[in-house]
């Protein structure tokens, strides 16, 4: 029982009681062991559930919990209370998992906490999430969580066509050295590894979710995307940083009316963001991107976008590939892909971002003006030593190129 003290003008105390609280411990044998030698999943199940049914807070006491890949399931109407709470998974796993998942479930919130994997001893194509949450559900929240160590996911949200997942919200959250590993276009083995597929890549994966949150959280060291976000729409990506992810860094596929805004995006293998397959009125300002391995921003296919304000500085530091068609090192590619959606690539206005170049960069700006239309570059500056703005194509007068310093 949780009892609370609010003093009111300092003269009269109100008690309010929160009797219905559920502590994990008070579900563990009498002689319990806190250092995660003994594995209590059965009876932290049990607890998960009372709260779950009751519509409480969950406390997890500061102790390292052992967890398999089978996981917790969580239900409707709860929080998990975690601040100091270690969750543990065993070396031992051998199929894909999880350690907390929820299907259709709704208003559940997740506060501190850290999860740990350990993708290093693992075999290839075991894949295991953090968090795992499917189906119609809605209000869900993330904050103050560490995740470090998994094959798949730290927060893996996948929606339905027909429903989407909606009201997420991930703040302060912390994600690193995640995901399956993900080769390199050029590698001797490129793609995913044996087993996993593209469900497992990004730090943080969305799909088919809608009016989504995503702020001052940080998404380092993935072994394939910092982020995935896939037929998402409605949402904000603001305030965070994404770094040295084997891949890319921000990746938006097929999503409507996202802004991504005041973001540092450094040191991905491959392009810093993506945006493309028929994303439509998606917003990329004012961001860092820097010193990716492909570009800085690659934009095919998609209808709507602002691109302004933002710095792209000195990506493209890989070379580009031995077929005509891959161009992969300008710091701003806008061209057409041959993507499932048959979008057209059209109406956008990229102006006002410093671009940053050297040697290693065969143009600030790449264009290919074949299938684009309504392109408008203004108002750019170009420093360093490629300030070139490269249009190719039979169609160049659908490409406006102005007022760039």
């Amino acid at each position: 029982m949780i009892r609370v003290l609010l003093f009111i003008l300092s003269t009269s105390v109100l008690f309010i009681s929160f009797d219905n609280g559920v502590l994990v411990t008070d579900f563990l044998p009498e002689s319990y062991v806190k250092d995660g030698s003994i594995s209590y999943q059965r009876e932290i199940q049990e607890a998960i559930d009372i709260a779950a049914g009751k519509g409480v807070t969950l406390i997890f006491p500061p102790m390292v919990y052992s967890i398999d890949e089978s996981g917790l399931k969580i239900g409707s109407n709860m929080t998990l209370s975690m601040y100091g709470a270690v969750f543990k998974l065993k070396e031992s796993c051998e199929n894909d998992g999880y350690v907390f998942w929820g299907e259709n479930v709704t208003k559940v919130h997740f506060r501190g906490g850290e999860i740990v994997g350990h993708n290093d001893i693992w075999g290839d194509g075991i894949n295991i999430r953090g968090i795992y949450i499917t189906g119609r559900s809605s209000n869900i929240r993330f904050s103050d969580m560490y995740f470090h160590g998994l094959s798949s996911n730290g927060i893996g949200i996948f929606g339905e066509p027909e429903f989407y997942t909606r009201d997420i919200w991930v703040t302060n959250v912390i994600i690193e050295n995640c995901c399956n590993y993900y080769g390199d276009y050029m590698s001797e083995s490129p793609g995913p590894e044996p087993g996993s597929n593209r469900h497992d890549q990004g730090l943080i994966a969305l799909y088919y979710c809608e009016d989504f949150h995503v702020s001052g959280s940080r998404f380092e060291k993935s072994r394939s995307d910092g982020t995935h976000f896939y037929k998402c729409r409605n949402g904000q990506f603001v305030n965070n940083k994404v770094y040295s992810s084997q891949m890319g860094g921000y990746f938006l596929e097929t999503c409507m009316d996202v802004v991504a805004s005041d973001n540092i995006i450094k040191h991905n293998g491959s392009r810093g963001t993506t945006i493309e397959r028929g994303s439509k009125r998606c917003n990329l300002v004012n961001n860092v991107v820097a010193n990716s391995g492909r570009e800085g921003l690659w934009a095919p296919d998609c209808v709507g976008l602002v691109i302004s304000g933002n710095i792209f500085d000195r990506n493209g530091r890989k070379p580009n590939g031995s077929k005509p068609n891959q161009l992969w090192n300008a710091n701003i590619t806008v061209n057409e892909a041959h993507d499932p959606t048959d979008s057209p690539t059209t109406d956008y206005l990229i102006m006002n971002n410093i671009i940053y170049t050297n040697n290693d960069q065969y143009a600030a700006i790449y264009i290919d003006s074949e299938k684009s239309s309504n392109i408008v570059v203004k108002d750019n500056i170009l420093k360093g030593s490629n300030k070139l703005i490269l249009i190719t194509g039979d169609n160049r007068e659908n490409i406006v190129v102005s007022d760039n310093h």
